[in-house]
């Protein structure tokens, strides 16, 4: 039972494959420890319309054998699995909340008003295994493997996870354990609460691909609270879409996750004369990167260039015939971007990425990096953005006499300026960045065009798939495309992208 004087929890969550759970029993079994097994059973409470939920608030009442415990819990501060929230736990009678038994600090956290429309909304029934074990650096920690199903009405949803919580020591120990089990057993950081995964069940809301969500940064923030809160943003999103890039056959879940990761790449250049990421996180890092192009680049021809073709040709039985054989080709390279990634343990290298960020790692550097690590983070961003800008002028106003790689790299440059400007949203209060944003995102998806209708082209033909009436067409489509792309003029919104005034 936590210590309501100090009501404080701080623990690592793991998702676990249901396949791997005898081999972490076997591996649990070598330390000789017995370990302690309860069925649990868990009510949740919130009002009808998940106030609790919605405020970061989880009330719930546990059975464990003979006894009761209520317990409410706060949202407090996650990323990369890891969690440290206020949690007040008290016994209480069969079944039922007592407020009485919750200390003042609990009680403030939920209005009489939403204590008299409280009811339960979702339950969840599981086995737990718990051992108690020492740790790294004299930690000791409670290791608990549940494995089960949360509950809502007539839908329900698997639970299969390790918790591992701090009962004494450094959070460091967790994320020691946490990175070898992952390398042996496709663990994954989870940041979803058993109570947060029980109101969407009862909410009826599917899980989704994640997008990135706007930053929250400060004028007073150091520069290396800024590259920390960046790249955990960013962590965060592919942390998010990776069970989906890895189970589901939903093009979105790539996409988001590839983002996640070009976005973060984005990070680490902004910041790269301040923090620089260690050689065994960039390695892993292009690892990931370049597993999940080919996916998306196929998923692209079949699902939105090809798309867009077809209703230009004659043959549609003929076309239905091509795009099997298409469709084929793409399963494959998703099942080939599958094995890349479980080779390249995912999980690991997120544990292993939130660790460094945890510790501020890159305070190792040099005297001189550690200056730019402690300057201001608003000084910097005008620095970023300017110097970005002044590079998309420059070659904006030779725009007609760029070949097409060189169109290529001024999309990647204003792919690059937006991303900063995105991280730095928050650090200016001026009407201007809102259009700025807009034009960059509008420019990218333009000059993005003839980027795609090149590498559709090149798929096509390295595959041998450009072949026959279906393939032959397709191709002199693009070639077309590619043609009028490459020759257009200068976009408006480019020239209205580098004369606008600058906001920072």
């Amino acid at each position: 039972m936590t210590d309501t004087s100090s009501p404080l929890e701080i623990e690592l969550k793991l998702a676990l494959p249901v396949k791997q759970v005898p081999a972490f029993l076997r591996l649990m079994a070598r330390r000789r420890i017995p370990p302690v097994k309860q069925k649990l059973h868990t009510l949740y409470f919130d009002t009808a319309e998940f106030e609790l939920s919605r405020q970061g608030v989880a009330l719930r009442i546990r059975r464990a054998g003979r006894r009761w415990l209520q317990t409410l819990k706060t949202e407090g501060v996650r990323s990369g699995g890891l969690s440290t929230r206020e949690e007040y736990e008290t016994p209480t009678q069969r079944g039922a909340l007592d407020w009485s038994r919750f200390p003042e600090a609990a009680q403030a956290r939920v209005s009489d008003d939403l204590r008299a429309r409280l009811g339960v909304r979702f339950e969840t029934r599981f086995q737990r295994t718990a051992w108690q074990i020492a740790g790294a650096g004299r930690a000791r920690i409670e290791v608990a493997l549940d494995v089960g199903e949360v509950r809502a009405d007539d839908r329900f949803q698997p639970v299969c996870e390790i918790e591992l919580e701090l009962l004494s020591g450094s959070a460091d120990a967790l994320f020691t354990l946490a990175q070898a089990w992952a390398l042996q057993l496709d663990l994954l950081p989870l940041d979803l609460s058993k109570a947060e995964r029980g109101v969407r069940l009862a909410r009826g809301e599917a899980f989704k691909p994640v997008k990135s969500v706007p930053l929250v940064l400060t004028r007073g923030m150091t520069v290396e609270d800024g590259f920390a809160a960046t790249c955990q943003a960013c962590l965060a999103q592919f942390q998010a879409n990776l069970p989906g890039v890895l189970a589901s056959d939903d093009i979105e879940y790539v996409h988001q996750a590839r983002v996640s990761l070009r976005r973060l790449r984005a990070a680490l250049r902004v910041y790269r004369k301040a923090c620089v990421l260690p050689q065994e996180l960039l390695d892993g890092l292009r690892v990931l990167v370049t597993a999940l192009g080919p996916t998306r680049d196929w998923d692209v021809l079949c699902s939105e260039t090809l798309a867009a073709i077809a209703p230009s040709y004659d043959d549609a039985g003929g076309w239905q015939d091509w795009m099997v054989t298409l469709e084929t080709r793409r399963a494959s390279v998703r099942a080939a971007m599958r094995e890349t990634l479980a080779s390249a343990h995912p999980g690991a290298w997120l544990l292993a990425f939130q660790h460094w960020l945890q510790q501020r790692g890159w305070r190792a550097a040099s005297p001189q990096i550690r200056l730019q690590q402690m300057a201001s983070q608003i000084d910097v961003a005008r620095g970023i953005l300017k110097k970005g800008h002044r590079g998309i002028v420059d070659r904006a106003r030779v725009f007609e006499r760029l070949s097409p790689l060189e169109r290529h790299a001024l999309r990647i440059a204003i792919k690059r300026q937006r991303y900063a400007a995105e991280f730095f949203q928050g650090l200016f209060d001026d009407g201007r960045q809102v259009r700025y944003l807009e034009l960059a995102r509008s420019l990218q998806d333009t000059l993005g065009q003839a980027n795609d209708a090149h590498i559709a082209a090149a798929l096509l033909a390295d595959s041998g798939l450009d072949e026959g009436r279906a393939g032959g067409f397709a191709q002199g489509w693009l070639a077309a495309k590619i043609a009028d792309l490459t020759g257009s003029a200068s976009p408006e919104s480019l020239q209205e992208f580098t004369s606008l005034r600058a906001y920072w």
